[in-house]
């Protein structure tokens, strides 16, 4: 018996945005006032977490990261605030366009048999 860890190129997809998404959650949780040490560990696990499913993480938001660290460590937060407001945003644009369907044709839907 052969037992494969590949996984489909849709399930890959899903861990790359739930990544993504882990990412933003860490930033968000970061402007919402949570204390500095946390936030800078949250944000520095969830880069992390892209690296390791692959996820395309632009320069920008990486740049904003990190950045943002470096002014928690420092305790600036409006400094900190304002990089991950723009992390935020970056990263609210690459999320996955939602897929409204087409109108529906008379008899494209059977009811009940």
């Amino acid at each position: 018996m052969t037992v494969t860890t590949e996984l489909d190129e849709t399930s890959l997809r899903q861990i790359r945005m739930t990544a993504l998404e882990k990412l933003d959650n860490a930033v968000c949780s970061a402007l919402a006032d949570v204390e500095g040490h946390d936030a800078r560990k949250g944000l520095r696990e969830a880069v992390a977490a892209c690296a390791a499913a692959g996820a395309v993480v632009s320069p920008q938001v990486v740049g904003c990261v990190e950045a943002a660290e470096e002014h928690l460590r420092f305790g600036e937060r409006m400094e900190a605030r304002m990089l991950l407001t723009v992390a935020h945003r970056l990263l609210a644009g690459v999320r996955p366009a939602v897929v409204v369907p087409g109108p529906s044709t008379p008899g494209d839907v059977v009811l009940g048999r």
